[in-house]
């Protein structure tokens, strides 16, 4: 985690649930948790059982979607889908 962004990968959602939680808890007011591709329904997945199971103090700010232009190991560009959640104390 660097800055306050968590991204998500292919763990569990309940590791990066942790992961947000831990943040927060301290002493931080707000986390970015972004994730792209397949990830971003896990991502998805853990904004809401933060907010719904372990703290209702904890609301979603902001929510932005987009595409980013890549480049994979052989040089070759692609677009690939992003999603950057915002969550506030």
């Amino acid at each position: 985690m660097e800055n306050g962004i968590i991204f998500v990968g292919k763990k569990p959602p309940m590791a990066y649930v942790l992961a947000v939680l831990t943040y927060l808890n301290s002493g931080n007011d707000s986390v970015v948790i972004k994730a792209r591709g397949v990830t971003i329904s896990t991502a998805v997945d853990v904004s809401q059982i933060v907010t719904r199971r372990f703290s209702k103090d904890i609301k979603v700010s902001k929510v932005e979607i987009g595409t980013e232009e890549l480049e994979d190991k052989e040089h070759k560009k692609r677009n690939v889908s992003f999603i950057s959640i915002e969550m506030h104390k």
